[in-house]
């Protein structure tokens, strides 16, 4: 259990979800570009120019494990390319991963690890608030795939390549611009619903995940967001 939480924090995900996607072909959509979709979004959730004033930024989301309260930290600070993620159970920190001056680690049940290049380099993507305003510049490879529904909402396709080859499926409504679902090896398949604004950005505030490794569906919800507030370096130990 406490792996597939790993597994969805060093991913970098926050979402909500469990419909299985499957091709879209009751009619021959509008042709869209990589960019033209991941442009919508970002417009969608709060526009560029907003996005990019994030420097640092704090989530906190909660979920039940086998009836125990399990707490996920995300430190994000943009400014010094510094992340930190924790998995708190029962008040205990049982995880905790570390990115910062171009190094890495993982802690847990006492034992530290030092990430691997693929993991770092994953966990350096998700130092921005949202990284898909930032693919292209991380040189992240992109086409299109067929559109499909999520839970009843068309939606496009976005099959993206990271710069250590790992892949992953995105799934963006064709009404609203905002992503619904992402499918990766490393996290399984994880969702995003309830979208609300928060200081004129949109965030999702209910995640789920389901993966090979999780005996049911873990659904969290976003209990805490600190927006450009002045990050302790103690977080980064």
């Amino acid at each position: 259990m406490k792996k597939a939480i790993f597994l969805f924090l060093t991913a970098g995900l926050f979402g909500s979800l469990f419909s299985v996607a499957r091709p879209y072909q009751d009619h021959t959509p509008p042709a869209k570009t990589p960019k033209e979709v991941l442009d919508a979004y970002v417009e969608a959730i709060g526009g560029a120019e907003r996005i990019r004033q994030i420097k640092t930024l704090v989530l906190v989301m909660e979920a039940e494990v086998q009836g125990m309260t399990v707490e996920m930290s995300t430190v994000r600070d943009v400014v010094n390319l510094r992340l930190m993620q924790q998995v708190v159970m029962n008040g205990n920190v049982v995880q905790k991963t570390v990115v910062k001056n171009n190094e890495g680690y993982m802690s847990a049940m006492g034992q530290v690890q030092s990430l691997r290049p693929e993991e770092l380099e994953t966990l350096k993507t998700n130092i921005y608030a949202f990284p898909e305003l930032h693919y292209e510049e991380m040189g992240f490879s992109m086409k299109m795939g067929e559109n499909t529904r999520i839970d009843g909402e068309e939606a496009y396709t976005l099959h993206v390549t990271n710069g250590e080859g790992l892949e992953s499926e995105e799934f963006f409504s064709v009404k609203t611009g905002l992503k619904l679902k992402m499918m990766t090896e490393v996290a399984g398949d994880v969702a995003f619903s309830d979208y609300q604004e928060v200081e004129g950005i949109l965030f999702p505030m209910k995640v789920a995940i389901s993966n090979a490794v999780l005996p049911v569906p873990l659904e969290t919800r976003l209990i805490d967001i600190q927006i450009n507030q002045k990050l302790d370096d103690s977080l980064f130990e």
